[in-house]
C-alpha cells in the first residue's frame, strides 16, 4: 500500500503549476476548475486504492484533492482538475477538459497521472511537476494520456498536441516529460521533443519518438507491468529517434532501431524477424536478467555498441553482427541452456557460442567477447585470426582459451585457468587462481608460464 504524503497546500499548488487552471482564491470564495465554479469538490479518501469520485449524466466541474484520486466524470462535457496526487482521470463521452495537475512522490516513488479521455472531442494537459526535473530514470511512472479503451486504433502525435480515433482530441505540449499509452490496435504514435514515455500496447503499431531521451515500450499493455504478466504481441516499428533513449520490444516480429544517441534496445521473446537496430552511438542492445531473447537479428551501428544475446531453450536463435565500432558480444544463459559445470563454447573463428542445448547464437564482427551466464560454467574461447579481447566478470568455472594469429588480450577468471595466446602478440592475463599462461608476449597473474 502506498504511503501517505504530505503535500502542498492548494493555494500553494495553484501558484506553483496551476495557475491557468484552480482558481486560488481566499477561503471564503468557491473552488474553480479552468475558471468554472465546482459543482463537485472530492474529499480525501480513506481507502486505497481511491474510492472514486463520480460525475453527474451532465456538465460536471469536478475538483480532486490534494492526494491519489480516481475521478469518473461520465458523460457530458466535463472540466476536471486533479490537482496534486497520482490521479486516474476519464472523461467518458462527451466534449471534456482534463488537467492532472502536480503528482504523487515521496523519497523513493514517484506517480504521475493517468488520464482516459474517452469518446468525444477532449482537452488534456498533463500538467508540469517541478519535481520531475530533479529525478532520473528509474522505477517511475510519468504522466500519460491514454487511448487503452479506445474501440480502435488511434494516431496521436505529441509534437502537433493532437489525437484522433476516441474523436479529435488535443494535447497541451509538455513542460520537461509526459507521455502517452496506445489501444489494443494498430496505433501510430509519434512523440515529441521531450521526454516522453510511450507504451504501445497490442497491435501492429508505428513508434516515432523523435527528440528526447524517450522511453517506448513497444507491447506494454499497462502503466505498471508486473513483471510475470504476459505482454501484448505485435509486429511492431520503432524508431526512437534522437538523444539517449530506452526501447522495448519482442513478443512479435518488430523492428527496433535506437537511431541517434546512446541507446539500449532489449528484446525479449522475439518472433522470427525481429530485428535490433543500433545507431551512430554507443548502444546496448539484448536482454537482460535472463529474459530469452527469442528470435531476433541485433545489428551494430557505427559506435562501440555491446550485445547482451540471452538464451533460454532451443527455441531461441539469435544473430549478432557488429557494425563500425569497437563493439562486444556478451551472451546470457538459463542454467537450463547452461548448467553449472556445464561446457560453453565461444568460437571466433566460427562465430559461435554453443551451450548444452546446442547452437544458438552467431556472430560476426565483434571484437571483445565474455559470457554472463552461469559463473560456474567450464568456458572455452577459440579466437580467430583477428585481433580479440576475452573478458569476463564472475566466472568462477575454469577457462580454457586459445588465440589465433591476431595480438589478443585473453583475460581469464577466478578459476584453475589455461590461456594460449597463439600466433601474434598477445597479453595473458589469468586473474585469480592459479593458472597456466602459453605463447604469450605479457603476462599478468600467470602461476605456470610453460
Amino acid at each position: 500500500m502506498r504511503r501517505t504524503t504530505t503535500l502542498t497546500a492548494l493555494g500553494t499548488l495553484a501558484g506553483l503549476a496551476l495557475a491557468p487552471v484552480v482558481g486560488s482564491a481566499p477561503a471564503h470564495a468557491a473552488v474553480t476548475c479552468d475558471g468554472l465554479p465546482a459543482t463537485i469538490v472530492a474529499t480525501p479518501s480513506t481507502t486505497y486504492p481511491p474510492t472514486t469520485v463520480q460525475g453527474t449524466p451532465g456538465d460536471d466541474v469536478i475538483v480532486g484533492t490534494d492526494g491519489d484520486d480516481v475521478i469518473d466524470g461520465g458523460s457530458g462535457n466535463d472540466t476536471i482538475c486533479g490537482l496534486a496526487g497520482g490521479d486516474r482521470i476519464i472523461g467518458g463521452a462527451g466534449d471534456d477538459r482534463l488537467f492532472g495537475g502536480l503528482d504523487f512522490y515521496d523519497y523513493e516513488d514517484y506517480d504521475g497521472d493517468h488520464i482516459w479521455p474517452g469518446p468525444g472531442d477532449d482537452h488534456v494537459d498533463l500538467g508540469h511537476d517541478p519535481v520531475t526535473e530533479e529525478l532520473s530514470w528509474g522505477t517511475y511512472t510519468w504522466d500519460q494520456v491514454s487511448f487503452a479503451n479506445a474501440p480502435g486504433p488511434v494516431t496521436v502525435d505529441l509534437t502537433a498536441g493532437t489525437a484522433t480515433g476516441e474523436g479529435t482530441d488535443t494535447i497541451a505540449p509538455t513542460t520537461l516529460v509526459g507521455g502517452v499509452e496506445g489501444s489494443a490496435f494498430d496505433d501510430r504514435i509519434t512523440g515529441s521533443e521531450q521526454i516522453d514515455w510511450i507504451t504501445a500496447g497490442g497491435g501492429d503499431d508505428v513508434v516515432d519518438g523523435r527528440g528526447g531521451d524517450d522511453f517506448i515500450q513497444a507491447d506494454a499493455p499497462t502503466r505498471r507491468l508486473p513483471a510475470k504478466e504476459t505482454q501484448v504481441p505485435g509486429d511492431d516499428v520503432v524508431d526512437a529517434g534522437d538523444d539517449n533513449d530506452v526501447v522495448e520490444g519482442g513478443h512479435g516480429k518488430d523492428v527496433l532501431r535506437g537511431n541517434g544517441g546512446r541507446d539500449v534496445i532489449r528484446v525479449e521473446d522475439g518472433a522470427r524477424g525481429t530485428r535490433a537496430l543500433g545507431g551512430p552511438g554507443r548502444d546496448a542492445i539484448g536482454s537482460w536478467s535472463f529474459r530469452a531473447t527469442g528470435k531476433a537479428l541485433m545489428l551494430g551501428g557505427a559506435g562501440d555498441d555491446t550485445f547482451y544475446p540471452a538464451i533460454r531453450d532451443r527455441r531461441d536463435d539469435v544473430v549478432v553482427r557488429g557494425g563500425g565500432g569497437a563493439d562486444r558480444l556478451a551472451p546470457g544463459a538459463s542454467l537450463k541452456a547452461a548448467p553449472h559445470r556445464s561446457k560453453v563454447v565461444i568460437d571466433a573463428r566460427s562465430g559461435t557460442v554453443s551451450t548444452k542445448i546446442g547452437t544458438r547464437i552467431r556472430f560476426s564482427s565483434v571484437l571483445s567477447l565474455g559470457f554472463d551466464g552461469s559463473t560456474e560454467t567450464r568456458l572455452h574461447f577459440r579466437g580467430s585470426n583477428r585481433a580479440e579481447v576475452l573478458r569476463l566478470t564472475e566466472q568462477y568455472g575454469p577457462v580454457t582459451a586459445t588465440g589465433g594469429g591476431g595480438n589478443d588480450r585473453l583475460a581469464g577468471g577466478w578459476g584453475r585457468d589455461r590461456l594460449d595466446g597463439g600466433a601474434g602478440r598477445d597479453v595473458l592475463h589469468g586473474d585469480k587462481g592459479r593458472d597456466r599462461c602459453l605463447r604469450g608476449e605479457r603476462l599478468v597473474s600467470c602461476e605456470v608460464r610453460r
